[in-house]
């Protein structure tokens, strides 16, 4: 059952939390993922690795749905000047989208680590119909388990709960009935796995790029790359690994603390680490798509492109000037 003794404490804090970061995530969030869809659709046609661009769809949409359905909600909170509180209902719709958003984009994640780590060490690397129809059904199963799991609160097993500020809901990790430690224990204990394996396997696939810089290459779409060795691809893989563990990891150890009573806070710790957790969802378009090869190499084309035209304008200046001054010599 529902604490709703510290449910109507929250719902009553008279202590003001600020809405800078509320409103700092919310525009990188809806941004970033805009404009990663408009750049997957107008590429769509030269995507030459497949299997990225499909899980990267998934990524996105996955993400955009959790900034669009959950932040309407967290922002109402804070726009009423914390007089307004989530209704019960409304708290197990937040508490399903969140934990289905999250876990949902950790498992794409995993999948895209262990793509890049097979594209490098299998021998067919061609991109077929039958290979994008196996993909798509990697993606509809991943979709399918984290429904599954982040349904155990609407099912009886455990149940969601408001956190500090009342803005949020998560499954009720601070509980120590048998249900919600149950659900606590296999979110955490799951999110934990796919953490360690995305890093293991994201350092096997960083070791032998370093080995062999051609392999670079072969994480790159072909039609775009500047060059075989190129250092872009481990600092791309170093960063996807390490901004993934370190934003995605901490309320999922804070989680299993709690699930095995090391730990009962509800309080601004909580609070920081489900932003964490966001700002993982929220950086992803921007660390998979825009920070990527072709996109930066677009960005770099049109600045050298508007400093060559400054540059002709200021020559065409002075040439200008110097036929002034030899005409009225």
């Amino acid at each position: 059952m529902r604490n709703k003794t510290a449910y109507r404490v929250l719902c009553e804090l008279d202590e003001k939390e600020n809405a800078l970061p509320v409103y700092f995530q919310l525009v990188i969030g809806i941004v970033g993922n805009v404009l990663a869809v408009g750049i997957l659709w107008t590429s769509r046609l030269h995507h030459q690795w497949r299997s990225f661009y499909i899980f990267f769809a998934g990524l996105v949409m996955t993400d955009l749905l959790n900034n669009c359905a959950c932040y309407p909600l967290v922002l109402r909170r804070y726009v009423s000047h914390f007089t307004w509180c989530l209704s019960e209902p409304l708290c197990d719709f937040l508490s399903f989208v969140e934990t289905f958003c999250h876990m949902t984009s950790g498992m794409i994640v995993c999948a895209m680590t262990i793509d890049r780590y097979l594209h490098l060490t299998l021998i067919s690397r061609q991109s077929t119909a039958a290979s994008r129809l196996k993909y798509l059904g990697v993606l509809s199963v991943l979709l399918l388990v984290s429904a599954l799991i982040s349904s155990f609160q609407l099912v009886g097993i455990g149940n969601s709960q408001l956190y500090y500020p009342g803005s949020w809901c998560f499954l009720d990790f601070t509980s120590k009935s048998f249900g919600n430690r149950i659900a606590a224990y296999v979110y955490s204990g799951l999110g934990i796995s796919i953490m360690t394996s995305t890093f293991i396997i994201g350092m096997m696939t960083l070791r032998i790029t370093c080995r062999n810089a051609e392999n670079q290459a072969l994480l790159l779409d072909n039609s775009l790359v500047s060059g075989v060795y190129d250092k872009h691809v481990t600092a791309f893989l170093i960063t996807s690994i390490f901004t993934f563990v370190f934003l995605w990891g901490p309320l999922l150890i804070d989680m299993f603390l709690h699930a095995a009573g090391l730990s009962k806070s509800n309080d601004k710790k909580e609070l920081w680490l489900i932003r964490l957790m966001y700002l993982n969802t929220q950086i992803n378009p921007w660390l998979y798509v825009i920070l990527r090869k072709e996109s930066m190499r677009r960005f770099y084309v049109m600045i050298l492109r508007c400093t060559r035209f400054c540059r002709s304008e200021d020559d065409d200046q002075r040439y200008s000037e110097v036929t002034d001054f030899a005409g009225d010599d």
